[in-house]
């Protein structure tokens, strides 16, 4: 059926024109009549009147065509419009029947158990016929472990461009960052010259867009959760209004949902991967308490199932700290070293206390940054992941992977596995060092035990000697007759065993005070070479074996220190010296000046000392035992008491030895101002 006009002007003029044809026919059929019957003849005179009449019927009978012209348009403008209304309803109703049709048909292809790509391509065939042949459209996936985008499926002139492309979330547009990650929001660019900055940024950041006219980023979320989104490229200027991006927004909400229970499968698959190396983890650790044989088992485990090319472990209780302590590497890797502190990922994880993971360091800033030298990688090293390992809320260390022959993509189900080994990691390493921990303090304890026994038997014998020896001269000097002179012999035995038993309860009382830090020195200014003639002095007459020789530097001078204490030092080396040099034989002592500091070497050639024993020997009742020293009265006490007198004044003490040769003690004192404030702080 032909469409009626529209025109108002055409429905006059037709109007117009009917009535002059009409009414010029009607006059000319009405005076041909009139002329026949003769009327008009006889009527010739009134022709005036006529004529007004005839004029005056023309004006009203063309008014009256004029009105039924308008009646006419209105009629045929009121037709024509419901016409098009009910095309336009029909095309619209198959829009929508078509529309509804290829979202049904979307939700059952994708209400199966399906993998990413699988719904990616249902979605894209589903999606396609619904756009412009033009425009480009791309599904990515958002992986929150990551913070990363990846592309699944992708259609149209531009999809080479995206196809199996991630983007980390920080590398995408900042604009798309903010609305479509942070607020879920759509972003809609329907003109590139509407938003010209926007567009440039937008543009540059992510180039695929090129020369592109319009875009769209539309967010997919499923129970609260942003699982992706959608990115529509359009070539022409408006093709991306808001009325036409409606059905892809409401399609991404379908396949936002099938996205969320791929992930969800595929994360409780990785999962239970997870749990099951955690728990043969778990049953290393509790099979073994050695935290090395842990480490060896679980590391290598771990970095076979993760295919990279080299694990490390690092400790240390900072970043700066952090060392290589156990490395793994794949055949063919050349290794690092233990205790290699060039790990600049670890380090880096060990900072941020997060995992960090690296694509290729090659393009990451972190890394490449030339004022950051001292974080070069090694550059065999072009990916890698690292995360830190805390016992306690304390960094202990960290666990670094490497990949050396390429990049690589990390994917969430790799750093979720790294995080679980590091967790379980730490609470074996945990119980290990608290078994080590507990073994020690056992070991402490025997020692002690030791120690004990140690004492009780020295002591016992020690102190019967003296007390032996006064119980039989004074029981002499009761039953039997003595003279004055065998009286006072006795009664100076009984003295002298008295003054020893004395002097060893007096030694053990300093060193419970010593070691308590409840000694304390009563410093005076004092020559130190004459301190040690003077102690020198006292021993002679008790070693006429074993002649003494000074050898005293003068530059030696003066020192703040204790004499009384200085003295017992001296007389102590020289009285271990003098019972330790049984056969005789020279002692020699000297002393000289070390920058600020004094040197005393007191030397002899008795029987030596064993290197094993040349450190226990300033211990607590750490005497050397063998069949030449069990005649030998003492305590053990002489030399700890020696080295608690000399860190208090600030000094050092050490021996040097060779078995049948002789021994050498050395002790440093402070001579300086500084040195001595610093030795009374200490004490």
């Amino acid at each position: 059926m032909r469409k009626l006009p529209r025109s108002l002007r055409f429905y006059v003029a037709a109007s117009t024109l009917y009535a002059a044809v009409v009414f010029f026919a009607v006059q000319f059929i009405y005076t041909f009549q009139l002329t026949q019957s003769g009327l008009l003849v006889a009527q010739r005179d009134g022709g005036n009147v006529l004529s007004s009449i005839q004029i005056v019927s023309f004006i009203v009978w063309l008014g009256i065509s004029l009105i039924a012209a308008a009646v006419m348009h209105r009629l045929a403008t009121a037709l024509a419009g419901a016409k098009t209304a009910e095309e336009e309803a029909k095309t619209a109703g198959e829009q929508k029947e078509q529309e509804l049709g290829s979202i049904f048909g979307l939700s059952a292809a994708i209400a199966g158990p399906l993998d990413l790509e699988q719904i990616g391509s249902y979605f894209v065939a589903a999606i396609r016929g619904a756009l412009p042949a033009e425009m480009t459209l791309a599904l990515i996936v958002y992986d929150d472990v990551l913070e990363a985008f990846r592309t699944v499926a992708t259609d149209g002139p531009r999809s080479a461009a995206l196809r199996e492309k991630s983007y980390s979330s920080v590398a995408l547009p900042a604009v798309v960052r903010m609305r479509v990650i942070d607020h879920r929001q759509s972003l809609l660019l329907v003109d590139d010259e509407a938003h010209r900055d926007m567009w440039k940024k937008v543009v540059e950041e992510l180039p695929a867009l090129g020369t592109a006219k319009s875009f769209a980023a539309l967010p997919l979320i499923s129970r609260e959760r942003l699982v992706g989104a959608l990115l529509l490229i359009g070539e022409g200027t408006g093709d991306l209004i808001a009325d036409k991006v409606q059905l892809p927004m409401i399609m991404g909400q379908y396949v936002a949902g099938s996205i969320h229970s791929a992930l969800s499968v595929k994360e409780a698959e990785a999962r239970a991967e997870r749990e099951a190396l955690a728990n043969r983890v778990a049953q290393r650790a509790r099979a073994s308490l050695d935290p090395e044989e842990i480490l060896r088992g679980t590391v290598e485990e771990l970095a076979k199932v993760l295919d990279v090319s080299r694990a490390l472990v690092c400790t240390g209780a900072t970043e700066d700290d952090l060392a290589v302590s156990y490395e793994w590497d794949a055949t063919g890797v050349a290794p690092v070293g233990i205790g290699a502190k060039h790990v600049p990922v670890a380090r880096l994880a060990a900072r941020l206390g997060r995992t960090i993971i690296v694509t290729d360091v090659r393009k990451d800033r972190r890394f490449t940054d030339p004022r950051a030298t001292e974080d070069f990688i090694s550059q065999d090293v072009v990916a890698a992941a690292a995360t830190p390992i805390r016992v306690g809320g304390q960094l202990a260390g960290a666990l670094s992977f490497s990949q050396v022959d390429r990049s690589r993509e990390w994917t969430a189900d790799d750093v979720r596995l790294i995080e679980a080994v590091a967790q379980e990691l730490r609470v074996a390493i945990t119980a290990a060092e608290a078994f080590e921990r507990q073994r020690a303090a056992v070991v402490e304890l025997e020692r002690l035990n030791r120690a004990k026994s140690d004492f009780v038997s020295i002591v016992s014998h020690e102190f019967r000697t003296p007390l032996t020896g006064i119980q039989g001269f004074s029981e002499m000097m009761a039953s039997e007759e003595l003279t004055i002179d065998e009286m006072r012999e006795y009664a100076g035995d009984i003295n002298k065993d008295a003054h020893r038993l004395n002097r060893m309860i007096t030694e053990m009382l300093d060193l419970d005070k010593m070691e308590s830090g409840r000694m304390q020195l009563h410093r005076e200014r004092l020559d130190l070479n004459a301190v040690i003639s003077d102690a020198v002095d006292r021993v002679r007459p008790n070693a006429p074996q074993h002649p003494v020789s000074l050898r005293l530097d003068p530059l030696v001078g003066e020192m703040n220190g204790d004499r009384d204490k200085l003295i017992q030092v001296m007389a102590n080396l020289l009285s271990n010296a003098v019972k330790y040099s049984p056969k005789g034989g020279e002692i020699v002592v000297s002393s000289r000046a070390e920058g600020g500091a004094a040197h005393i070497v007191v030397r002899d050639h008795g029987m030596g000392i064993p290197e094993a024993s040349l450190e226990t020997i300033f211990e607590r009742y750490g005497r050397v035992e063998s069949p030449e020293t069990r005649h030998i009265q003492g305590t053990g006490l002489g030399l700890p008491i020696v080295r608690q007198i000399v860190h208090l004044h600030g000094g050092t003490v050490w021996a040097e030895s060779s078995v049948g040769e002789g021994s050498v003690f050395h002790v440093t004192l402070p001579r300086t101002v500084a040195g001595t404030a610093a030795a009374e702080a200490a004490s």
